[in-house]
């Protein structure tokens, strides 16, 4: 007798709250199986809708409890999915499509042709986003040369339309958000000089700023330029272009150099009458980085007056966040997550770029040896 009541789970060692939580689920199943065996499911009336002599109107058994849909009732009601939300939102638009799409309201923008248009899609159980349309701005009203899961005959724009998840189609043709979207919260933070650098402060050096998330660190230095009054947006950085000049004017000063006058006559562009720097430098044996060149490709460029100039300030400042290098693309929800990683108030430090030090430097070293040759 005690074994049996060990096995049941009704010894003092093993009454406790598992076994009568055990007890509780297996008389609920079986109360549940008596329920379900004594009232079976009342059957639908099915309407008549075939008719004929020789025809009978169908009948549908009675369902037992072995054919009834548990999965269903356990799942609970179906929703729709994204596909036919889609084309619920395009079948019953807010207002008519001429209202929707009026001139006044919708100006007609052109758009370049040939522009790849792609949507990818995300699913658990595939390693990445998989495409499910693409096609061009061209062949996306025309059908021909797309490519699409959903494909409608005789509709590209619809097959495009339905690959789209239904908020976003919401967005783009109603110019309506998402209910639960939200304003994204701004950040904070400082700009200050950097330690041991000639750029001044603010005016008011302690005043905090608040900004998107998305903010670029590219607007950071454009906000940097104009509060300093730099003139960076309309010409490179006056104080480097001065440095690339002073240097070029000592090497052609240099004897090495005059006896390659040769190859530093072809250093100069005939037409444009603008110096190669960097082949110039280079012949000097300076090593230049790719930010280096970058910045001399925009002195000639600028000099060169090919078009309107367009500032690139980001060349010229270094911005910077506990001593790590924030990139022109890098955001400020970047800095903040993952170089910052305090929930005070963000300090980005602002200097001109080593590239431009050095050269102000090999610029004034030069400039002494030449004093010291002519004294001599």
């Amino acid at each position: 007798g005690s074994a049996a009541k060990t096995e049941d789970g009704d010894s003092p060692a093993s009454n406790g709250s598992a076994g009568k939580f055990i007890n509780r689920l297996r008389s609920m199943r079986v109360r549940k199986q008596k329920s379900t065996l004594a009232s079976p499911l009342p059957t639908l009336p099915i309407k008549d809708t075939i008719s004929g002599p020789d025809i009978q109107s169908p009948t549908s058994p009675a369902p037992t409890p072995e054919s009834r849909d548990t999965f269903g009732e356990w799942a609970g009601p179906r929703y729709p999915t994204d596909t036919e939300r889609t084309l619920t939102l395009l079948q019953t638009p807010p207002a008519s499509w001429d209202q929707l799409y009026a001139a006044a309201v919708c100006p007609r923008l052109p758009l370049p042709r040939n522009i790849g248009i792609m949507v990818f899609q995300d699913c658990a159980l595939a390693s990445g986003p998989f495409l499910i349309f693409r096609s061009t701005t061209t062949d996306a009203f025309s059908g021909s040369g797309s490519e699409s899961v959903l494909s409608v005959t005789n509709d590209p724009l619809l097959s495009f339309e339905l690959c789209m998840p239904a908020w976003l189609v919401d967005l783009l043709l109603f110019n309506r958000l998402p209910a639960a979207f939200q304003e994204p919260s701004k950040i904070s933070f400082i700009l200050a000089p950097a330690p041991h650098t000639v750029l001044p402060p603010f005016p008011n050096p302690s005043a905090r700023l608040v900004a998107n998330r998305m903010l670029r660190a590219r607007k950071l230095a454009i906000y940097v330029v104009e509060k300093l009054g730099l003139a960076l947006m309309t010409q490179p950085a006056p104080n480097y272009v001065s440095a690339v000049d002073a240097c070029i004017r000592v090497y052609e000063r240099n004897a090495n150099v005059k006896d390659a006058s040769a190859e530093d006559a072809s250093a100069e562009d005939a037409s444009e009458g603008v110096v190669d720097y960097i082949a110039v430098l280079e012949r000097n044996g300076e090593v230049l980085g790719d930010a280096e060149r970058a910045a001399l490709d925009d002195v000639t460029q600028w000099r060169a007056q090919t078009g309107e100039y367009v500032g690139r300030p980001e060349l010229y400042l270094h911005l910077s966040c506990r001593g790590r290098t924030a990139q022109p693309k890098t955001t400020l929800a970047t800095i903040k997550t993952n170089v910052w990683k305090a929930n005070t108030d963000v300090v980005v430090h602002y200097e001109w770029a080593e590239f431009v030090r050095n050269r102000i430097s090999k610029a004034q070293s030069l400039a002494s040896v030449v004093v010291q040759v002519n004294s001599v």
